[in-house]
């Protein structure tokens, strides 16, 4: 069997949303992929509908957030109702330290084609009709057997390969990777669909019910996102008659649904990779990990994976990084899974509740965490996915630490400090007190010697959203090019030329 090199050095499996992001976050490194996909472009409905604000802000590195707005509807609260009353609600206009205090409902078909015209102009374009078919890691290289849309079998050998071919991925299946966990109880039925003499409003509803709960959720063109549990015993079909009969047994007022453009039903399932690397192979999105819909987590999660891989392998294969530092992104995502694969898994239970005090006392429990702000500080950032921090750093917890996300973007502006694309971005904090000429002199040595990262001094310059998290004292703050802080070094009492070998190390990820 002859096995063709390949010249492109990383092969994408898989064209939806998260590939398609992946092949996008690659391209500004200046890495070449090739994205391939089994099947035509085609959604039979508008499956994951929701982007939420952090990942708006990752978004906006590779140009794409701003189409996903404009194209997409806006909403800034969910409100929960519990027998046809509301008891409490999440509001993301309330948000801190984000540019984004809102969602965004947009079906996936639109997401997709917004992200296959941005690869597109970036000069990648998806090769339709071409199978993966088997795969072994070969020390350096993958070995692959691919098949294309006429039938016939060759075999390349890439660098690189990701699995972003979804749930009954074969990439994870051909490699051995695990995919441990289990399938909910609860069958769920979606449609896209009018509601006759319903507003499209900012509001997505939840309405729990002992029979069951129901979501409606609008995503532009007067359509909306009609999402509820089947009762147990539900032999029929689902129909107009069917989401009719819930509308009226679950949501208060007089709701019908008017012109219906798919109707389906399947089965939840909770589950994730035993590892998201196996060697040159990598597990991003569906294929790494699939979680309950309630709270709209995943794809979201899967654009984390993207990012999160995305400069670390770009670095790896421009000799920029040890090939160590890729260990990290599993071990990153599976952690920032596990957070929220938890909350949306409770999300999913406590909607399903049957016995009234049980009921009583979820709906007396959430009015008061949504009165009290508790649901502001620690329910709200988490569904937005602006505090997932790494390790074991606790959730509810504003601060410039290792391990957690800056409150900084990439887009140049003139409220805030920005953040680089492709490399580390350093700050220099003289603290809050400091002699300027002495602090010019010590930033302008740090431009002549720290090498491979983007340099900021913040003396003088508008701060943004990080102000008021800086501390009394002069320090560096090292931020990865996905946003999340890698150190902060303390630079009193130390000397330039010490501290300036500390930082070389760090953002060249060597030991001090």
């Amino acid at each position: 069997m002859k096995i063709i090199r390949n010249d492109n050095p990383v092969l994408i499996v898989g064209a939806g949303p998260v590939g398609m992001l992946t092949a996008l976050e690659l391209s500004l490194f200046g890495i070449e992929t090739r994205i391939i996909s089994k099947h035509p472009r085609y959604s039979p409905h508008s499956k994951a509908t929701i982007i939420w604000p952090r990942v708006l802000e990752i978004l906006s590195r590779t140009g794409v957030s701003n189409r996903i707005i404009e194209t997409g509807h806006y909403f800034d609260q969910m409100n929960y109702y519990s027998n046809k009353k509301m008891i409490g609600n999440i509001r993301f206009d309330r948000l801190k330290y984000t540019n984004y205090r809102y969602g965004i409902t947009i079906p996936q078909w639109k997401t997709e084609r917004i992200l296959e015209d941005r690869l597109n102009e970036s000069g990648v374009f998806i090769e339709y009709g071409c199978e993966f078919i088997d795969g072994y890691n070969d020390n350096d290289v993958v070995n692959v057997t691919l098949q294309d849309n006429v039938g016939h079998i060759y075999h390349e050998s890439y660098p690189w390969v990701i699995g972003a071919d979804g749930y009954s991925s074969r990439v994870r299946e051909c490699l051995g990777f695990g995919f441990d966990g289990y399938q909910m109880e609860t069958r769920l039925a979606i449609t896209d669909a009018e509601l006759v003499s319903e507003s499209t409003s900012r509001e997505v509803g939840y309405y729990l019910h002992r029979s069951g709960n129901m979501v409606l959720a609008p995503i532009g063109d007067g359509l909306f996102r009609v999402g509820a549990s089947v009762p147990t015993n539900y032999t029929g079909e689902i129909n107009r008659q069917f989401f009719n009969k819930l509308l009226n047994d679950r949501v208060p007022g007089n709701k019908t649904l008017g012109h219906m453009n798919f109707c389906g039903i399947f089965n939840a399932h909770v589950r994730s990779a035993s590892s998201y690397r196996s060697q040159n192979v990598f597990l991003v999105g569906d294929a790494a990990h699939v979680m309950s819909p309630s709270g709209a987590q995943g794809m979201n999660s899967g654009f984390q994976d993207a990012v999160n891989l995305s400069w670390k392998l770009a670095g790896v294969i421009r000799n920029e990084y040890d090939s160590s530092l890729l260990e990290s992104y599993s071990t990153e995502r599976m952690n920032g899974i596990k957070r929220t694969s938890k909350l949306s898994t409770f999300l999913a239970n406590v909607s399903l509740y049957k016995k009234l005090p049980a009921i009583f006392t979820r709906d007396f429990a959430f009015r008061i965490v949504s009165r009290t702000g508790i649901v502001d500080r620690f329910i709200t950032p988490r569904i937005a996915q602006i505090d997932i921090p790494h390790g074991e750093l606790s959730e509810g917890i504003t601060k410039l630490e290792s391990g957690r996300r800056i409150p900084l973007e990439w887009n140049k502006s003139t409220l805030s400090p920005h953040l680089s694309l492709t490399k580390h971005t350093i700050f220099f904090w003289p603290g809050n007190h400091y002699i300027y000429s002495e602090w010019v002199k010590y930033f302008n040595s740090a431009t002549k010697t720290v090498i491979g990262a983007n340099l900021v001094n913040l003396s003088g310059k508008v701060l943004g959203f990080i102000k008021d998290l800086l501390p009394a004292n002069s320090v560096c703050i090292i931020v990865r090019p996905d946003g999340f802080i890698s150190d902060l070094v303390d630079i009193n009492g130390i000397s330039s030329n010490e501290v300036f070998n500390i930082l070389n190390k760090k953002i060249n990820q060597q030991p001090v």
